[in-house]
């Protein structure tokens, strides 16, 4: 009635020519393209399918290439079925291939909706180094069926469960993780982006809990010629391995990939977004900041994403995520749960690092902690960079950057406070109040700090500092004072605390 010589992608309708050698109501013949005439040459297992008509009803059977199919009026090997059967099922190549229907039939067991197609369900030859493929044969009321799915792939089962077909594995994402953005609470994006995929995957850890075990809210960047950059969380100190360690997963970094290394990576993110974890990466869309890698198309050739500067343009777009601008040159993979430190002991190693952000040295001309802050001081008092001797741009440049570490210091001490007046629970009980106290302290910096950023921004909306002067617009001197004196006094509760840090430390560690 119907006959097919197919690898489950391509087929030849070799009906007529199955019909033509029938003898004697008996069919003998080799499935092989001599005898099926020429189809595309493939890696995939080459499958001869069959439904035929006896007395005793319809039938279905098949053979692999270079088979013999044998067909006569006294037997039928499969009788048609409304319902969906698999009878056979093969994992390999043309090269080497087994039968795998054990396997098939465990799976069944389970109702799997998928199953992936690999070595690890599947027994794969020692033999081979070529690509392997999945072959089933299946029948159902409309017929036989071939179905090829390549390692790597998906097979799924349709909604009624009476067909096969392979999953669209050139496109996926990661639904439903939350937006990104500024003054909600979470201002540092790198936290901010691992506060996003750690809750995707189902981990209770807060932002501020991810600013405490990593130390990223103790940090305080500055460079001298004023750049945007120094408030990411990575540009001068390693935040993230103390973070990974306390919460017990593995880090896998791709750094500065070179060209010829981008299709590997491609391959671990789809592997990654597959198996549902996010990636983070900084420098997707419009900035460097860091941002989660939510899905992919084309294979991986875009990707999918979620950043701080998504906006309205989801809304616009009507998209869940938008796609990447740029090929991010930092990629951190989150690998496997291990075994992690208690509280107590993550506490310990928040207040180390407590005291080393304070006390980090300049590293590529960034200053971190206490020099940070006498840089940033110097650099508000410098009138050369405030009056006519900078262009308005520069000035409206640094008058940004001055915001921008503003809010980035004031999130990054709040979270402080929160997180130590959380973590004092996990100290013995004559050691809390010392924990809460330093919490205290840096829920008033975070205090005074943004007070004094509210002024700033309203009397930016009132033109009250801005002075028009011939040479263009400056920073009124009078308000940088303001805040390099509230900064020197913040530098001196910071002193103070991390030297009672220090001495806590050790007293907590014998």
């Amino acid at each position: 009635m119907e006959a097919v010589f197919t690898d489950g992608e391509t087929q030849v309708d070799v009906t007529r020519i199955l019909n033509s050698n029938i003898n004697g109501n008996a069919l003998y013949i080799s499935a092989n393209s001599k005898t099926m005439g020429f189809m595309k040459d493939s890696e995939r297992v080459k499958i001869l399918a069959v439904t035929y008509r006896t007395p005793e009803g319809t039938f279905h059977d098949y053979v692999t290439e270079d088979g013999f199919l044998s067909l006569s009026l006294k037997e039928g090997k499969y009788k048609k079925d409304e319902n969906r059967q698999i009878i056979g099922a093969f994992y390999g190549n043309r090269e080497d291939y087994r039968d795998c229907m054990v396997k098939i039939k465990h799976y069944d067991y389970f109702a799997w909706k998928e199953i992936p197609v690999g070595h690890e369900s599947f027994p794969s030859s020692t033999k081979t180094e070529k690509q392997e493929y999945l072959t089933l044969i299946y029948s159902n009321g409309e017929g036989i069926h071939v179905v090829s799915c390549r390692e790597g792939e998906v097979l799924c089962y349709s909604k009624d469960g009476k067909d096969l077909f392979r999953k669209d594995t050139s496109c996926a994402e990661l639904a439903g993780i939350a937006p990104l953005e500024w003054e909600k609470g979470m201002d540092c994006t790198w936290a901010g982006a691992l506060t996003r995929a750690f809750q995707y995957l189902g981990e209770s850890y807060t932002y501020e809990q991810l600013m405490g075990l990593s130390g990223a809210c103790y940090r305080i960047a500055f460079t001298e010629v004023w750049d945007y950059s120094a408030v990411d969380a990575l540009v001068a100190y390693d935040y993230s391995t103390p973070l990974f360690k306390a919460t017990g997963y593995e880090q896998i970094w791709a750094d500065r990939l070179r060209k010829e290394e981008r299709t590997a990576e491609r391959h671990r993110i789809v592997a990654d977004i597959n198996e549902g974890k996010p990636v983070i990466a900084i420098n997707l869309r419009i900035a460097p900041e860091w941002g989660v890698i939510t899905g992919y198309r084309d294979n991986g050739k875009t990707l999918l994403c979620r950043t701080y500067f998504d906006g309205e343009l989801l809304k616009e777009r009507g998209m869940d995520y938008l796609e990447a601008d740029f090929w991010p040159f930092l990629i951190t993979h989150i690998g496997e749960s291990k075994d992690k430190p208690s509280d107590y002991e993550s506490l310990l190693a928040s207040l180390e690092l407590l005291i080393k952000s304070f006390q980090a040295p300049v590293q590529n001309g960034y200053y971190q902690g206490q020099e940070a802050y006498e840089r940033w001081i110097e650099g508000l008092l410098r009138e050369e960079l405030w009056d006519g001797h900078s262009s308005h741009e520069e000035i409206d440049r640094r008058i940004g950057i001055n915001d921008t570490t503003l809010l980035n210091l004031i999130d990054a001490r709040r979270s402080a406070g929160v997180y130590l007046n959380e973590a004092a629970a996990f100290t013995p009980e004559a050691f809390q109040e010392a924990i809460r106290l330093l919490s205290t302290k840096y829920a008033d910096i975070a205090e005074s700090l943004t007070t004094f950023r509210n002024q700033s921004k309203k009397a930016a909306a009132d033109k009250v500092h801005y002075n028009e002067i011939d040479t263009g617009r400056n920073f009124s001197k009078d308000f940088r004072k303001k805040q390099a004196e509230l900064l020197k006094q913040v530098l001196e509760i910071e002193r103070e605390m991390a030297a009672a840090g220090e001495e806590l430390l050790q007293v907590l560690k014998v």
